[in-house]
């Protein structure tokens, strides 16, 4: 993530009004596309015949609580996202992006990208999410849990790179290049990727294909993603990310002594896959994924490779509202929608027989379930209750992670 120091905001505001001068396009809110970028609701700043301004955005204040062997996230209150959506867009296609978030006391840029689009293709260069899996291209203001399902452990980060889209009829292709995700040193309650992972000494090449049609109030989504490239560390910046659980909390972490010798350090070849898909109704949803990862790895002079195979399945029905293909509700009374939902992963390493590469603690083999309810007064606005249980498949302590999150979108 990119960290903006307390005095260069003068100067950001300044480039944000030097970079809507050039002009942007961004998709319309209610297009697939949009919700894909994490933007809820748009108001327009300016409208003219050759460019238009617009701003979206949302909150999300959590009430967490979590126990087991690795309980160290915050407990109590934290304002998970603070995002506003600066978008700039030129009636010939081109467009701007900025969308700075200022939650967890501090100030990030999630996605700041310029492109191009037309009715069929779209290509951007910056920093984003790339186009990549099930679950981790859907919107977070959408989501049911407050955070995604433990195959999330294995997607990428938002990334430097450039990226061509490319839709004809119900089929959509991707391809893109990226630099390995910027580290720092900001909490651990982040599904943008591991934030201590390294500095950016790799990079991946990206090709994805989506299958998607809708039939009246039915849908089904399909697709398949492949990342692989390189990735080379040092005993400083190891390059190798730990796997979070549903809660953000380590459940594998690499020896690190901080030395050549006493580290796991990356050290050539890496990629992963993912294939999933989402079948729906305007009230009921399920989703399936699958995932695996794995990297060439260096310690004590030995190269080894290691694998991590995930998969999830979620399934969540709704009452008094209207679902659509990007999991909005919308509600049909007063009182709003309710959304009830469960779900169940499991996460597995596998290393070579005989060589200890994890760190005291780590648990290679967990498995997951969690159950939650959220209440949708409007659109733009949802409080969700959840708790998720992940307990090691062989011997050890279960955690518990209880999230009560009230969202607003603008």
């Amino acid at each position: 993530m990119i960290s903006i120091p307390r005095g260069s905001l003068p100067p950001l505001a300044l480039s944000l009004v030097a970079a809507m001068s050039l002009g942007a396009q961004s998709a319309p809110p209610s297009s697939p596309t949009s919700r894909t970028d994490d933007e809820r609701g748009s108001i327009d700043l300016a409208f003219g015949d050759e460019m238009r301004l617009s701003m979206g955005g949302y909150l999300q204040v959590d009430g967490r609580w979590a126990s087991g062997p690795q309980s160290r996230a915050p407990d109590g209150l934290l304002l998970r996202r603070a995002r506003l959506v600066f978008d700039a867009s030129r009636a010939d296609g081109w467009h701007v992006r900025l969308q700075p978030d200022f939650g967890q006391g501090r100030v990030l840029v999630q996605d700041a990208f310029v492109g191009w689009r037309d009715r069929r293709t779209t290509a951007r260069i910056g920093r984003f999410r790339p186009a990549y899996g099930t679950e981790r291209m859907q919107s977070s203001s959408t989501l049911l849990f407050p955070e995604r399902s433990i195959v999330n452990t294995l997607m990428p980060s938002r990334s430097m790179g450039a990226q061509v889209t490319h839709q004809r009829g119900h089929v959509t292709v991707a391809a893109g290049g990226f630099r390995t995700p910027i580290g720092s040193d900001v909490p651990v309650v982040d599904t943008d990727g591991d934030v201590r992972a390294t500095n950016g000494v790799g990079y991946d090449l990206l090709g994805r294909a989506n299958w998607r049609v809708v039939r009246g109030s039915r849908y089904a989504d399909i697709q398949g993603s492949l990342l692989a490239g390189q990735e080379r560390g040092t005993a400083e910046n190891p390059a190798v990310a730990r796997l979070l659980s549903v809660g953000q909390l380590p459940l594998v972490v690499f020896r690190d002594g901080a030395t050549e010798a006493t580290t796991v350090i990356a050290d050539g070849a890496r990629g992963r896959w993912s294939l999933g898909g989402v079948l729906g109704t305007a009230r009921t949803m399920v989703g399936v994924e699958r995932a695996q990862q794995w990297q060439r790895l260096r310690f004590a002079a030995a190269r080894q490779q290691v694998q991590a195979t995930a998969w999830s399945l979620r399934a969540a029905t709704a009452w008094g509202g209207t679902r659509n293909a990007n999991q909005e509700i919308t509600p049909r009374h007063r009182r709003g929608a309710l959304e009830l939902g469960v779900r169940a992963g499991q996460l597995q390493l596998d290393t070579p027989a005989g060589v200890t590469l994890l760190a005291d603690g780590s648990r290679p083999m967990v498995r997951t379930a969690g159950a939650a309810v959220g209440w949708i007064p409007t659109i733009s606005t949802r409080l969700s209750v959840a708790l998720d249980v992940t307990w090691p498949g062989f011997g050890g302590s279960t955690e518990r992670v209880a999230v009560m999150r009230w969202q607003q979108g603008f």
